[in-house]
């Protein structure tokens, strides 16, 4: 990791931090009655945590219904993995009510909280941790809802651990996994160096045998991708922590896509947040997961949409439906 990278990376934990709210015990999902609607999902990262702050910790509108069970037309659940500091409720308030309003039935647990920071996420172990969580929650949702297969989609070092449980545990229970705010080519590398510096801070030992497993992930074949599973990263060339990118060359058998976000929309400019509230990057993963507006072959019947969007405030314009 490059000083630049490591820096900014510090420097998106800390605004991460500013989000979120900490209370000791852990964060339950808090079922709503109410499924959104398009023109109620928020266009500011910011509003989960908004929202949590105003309403006693609960989750915003459209996650963690376990009273949702998925219909024929989307049949796979989304769970939804946040980054490092965040919580589920205040990383995807955007993302949940954009594809509960969609007929998704979506997820966001909480993971990797040490005791007594239950909304603080993301600071825990990741192998002896995040990873066990998620693959609970894995199991949980599929005994929910009935499902076979779920999807994930992972923000930061929430890809991470959705890509390292799904290679290492539950290939075989996920369909999909969509990445945020990751860069591909260094997948199966770890944590970011700057948290695996701070878990040394928190609990010396812990960042490097983290590390030193997650390295080990790769496997037999060599790359850090579960055969069957279909991987989509969506990118932008204005991520504080992992600048421009490239598609990894991958071996023939590993069904990966990379999606710039740029592409065909110079003016979205979405940062390592502020993506969590693009609506680029909230169609592209729709399409990804078989959206309304998907069609065969990963294609979409309506483009994308396009507005403008900075790495601070977030959208700059309207936000028009789809």
């Amino acid at each position: 990791m490059t000083a630049r990278r490591a820096v900014s990376g510090i420097a998106g934990l800390v605004a991460a931090a500013l989000l979120v709210v900490v209370a000791p015990g852990s964060v339950t999902a808090t079922p709503t009655t109410a499924t959104p609607t398009t023109d109620q999902v928020p266009w500011r990262w910011w509003d989960g945590a908004a929202h949590q702050l105003t309403n006693g910790l609960a989750d915003p509108p459209g996650i963690n219904r376990d009273d949702c069970r998925p219909s024929a037309h989307h049949p796979v659940p989304v769970i939804l993995v946040h980054g490092t500091g965040l919580n589920g409720g205040n990383s995807w308030a955007t993302f949940g009510a954009a594809l509960a309003a969609e007929g998704y039935c979506v997820w966001a647990p909480t993971v990797g909280a040490p005791p007594g920071l239950g909304s603080t996420g993301g600071f825990d172990s990741l192998t002896g941790a995040s990873a066990p969580q998620l693959a609970a929650e894995i199991d949980r949702v599929r005994a929910l809802t009935g499902a076979p297969e779920v999807d994930l989609v992972g923000h930061s070092q929430g890809a991470i651990i959705a890509s390292y449980v799904t290679a290492t545990t539950r290939r075989d229970a996920v369909r999909t996994v969509v990445t945020l705010g990751v860069d591909p080519a260094q997948s199966g590398e770890g944590p970011p160096e700057f948290v695996t510096e701070l878990l040394e801070i928190v609990a010396p030992g812990l960042g490097l045998s983290d590390l030193e497993a997650t390295q080990a992930w790769l496997g037999e074949e060599g790359v850090p991708y579960a055969r069957g599973v279909r991987y989509v990263a969506v990118v932008s060339d204005y991520d504080e922590l992992t600048g421009p990118v490239t598609a990894p060359v991958v071996p023939d058998f590993v069904d990966l896509r990379v999606v710039r976000l740029q592409d065909g929309c110079e003016v979205d400019r979405s940062g390592h947040l502020t993506v969590l509230a693009s609506p680029r990057a909230v169609d592209l993963v729709t399409d990804a997961l078989g959206g309304t507006h998907a069609v065969a072959g990963g294609a979409a019947s309506a483009p994308p949409r396009c507005v403008p969007a900075d790495g601070i405030v977030g959208v700059l314009a309207p936000v028009p439906p789809r």
